[in-house]
């Protein structure tokens, strides 16, 4: 369950943004729990009870302010993702120090009917990568993994070999093995921001350092290395290219 937070002093922009959020997530078909305040002091208590997974922040508030809020949860090493509203352009380079993952600006000429629901498909795609799956690893058992600690899918016959991010070269990453097709697990991972990258391959968008053109791979993380197929050199291009504009 998502939990979703709203703040701007203004009710009626409150509301608004509130409502149009809601139904954006909605369409998305995800389950979410969303709350709506028009004092900054109000969510931060709320919050230290049951912290947001996203903030929809309005900057320009009587303190505290949408950065006294963010500063807030990044003292608290809140891995929130935050979304500022405003109408002062001129903030935008200030927020910046918040981590901010993106910004909606009130009088841009674009109505928040169209913003929102453009910025909560990102946030869609970048919040299922928390989720967890469990492998069955045909040593040790069910294995529940986060999406984003598997760096790549590859067959081997009647079974999948899962490689998980370690964070180091010097610890290699772990494999699972579990048994399944390639075509079968890419169906179920593409909505995770998963792209087949070879017909023996399956890549985590998400864990891509690089498109190596010269050497045909896709370098990951993690030291990882994976082939790219001609068949799905273009498609993969493509849809890596978009996952990058979806995190801007």
């Amino acid at each position: 369950m998502t939990r979703i937070g709203v703040c701007d002093d203004s009710p009626e922009l409150c509301e608004k943004i509130s409502k149009t959020v809601g139904e954006a997530f909605a369409a998305l078909g995800g389950g979410f729990e969303l709350k709506s305040f028009t004092d900054g002091g109000e969510l931060l208590k709320y919050n230290a009870g049951a912290p947001f997974d996203v903030l929809f922040l309005d900057i320009d508030m009587p303190r505290p302010n949408g950065f006294d809020i963010a500063k807030s949860l990044r003292e608290g090493f809140s891995d929130c993702l935050i979304v500022f509203v405003t109408s002062h352009s001129e903030l935008v380079y200030d927020s910046l120090d918040f981590q901010p993952f993106n910004f909606i600006r009130k009088n841009s000429g674009v109505p928040l009917e169209t913003s929102i629901p453009a910025i909560a498909g990102k946030l869609f795609c970048r919040l299922r990568q928390g989720d967890t799956v469990l492998i069955e690893d045909r040593h040790s058992g069910e294995v529940p993994v986060k999406i984003r600690e598997i760096a790549c899918l590859e067959s081997s016959g009647h079974y999948i070999i899962y490689s998980l991010v370690s964070g180091s070269p010097e610890n290699p990453p772990k494999k699972l093995v579990s048994r399944g097709s390639i075509a079968e697990r890419e169906k179920f991972f593409e909505g995770y921001g998963f792209a087949r990258a070879h017909k023996g391959f399956i890549v985590n968008l998400s864990q891509i350092k690089r498109l190596s053109q010269s050497k045909r791979e896709a370098e990951l993380s993690g030291g990882i290395s994976v082939p790219i197929g001609k068949k799905y050199r273009a498609e993969l291009k493509e849809k890596y290219t978009l996952f990058l504009r979806s995190r801007t």
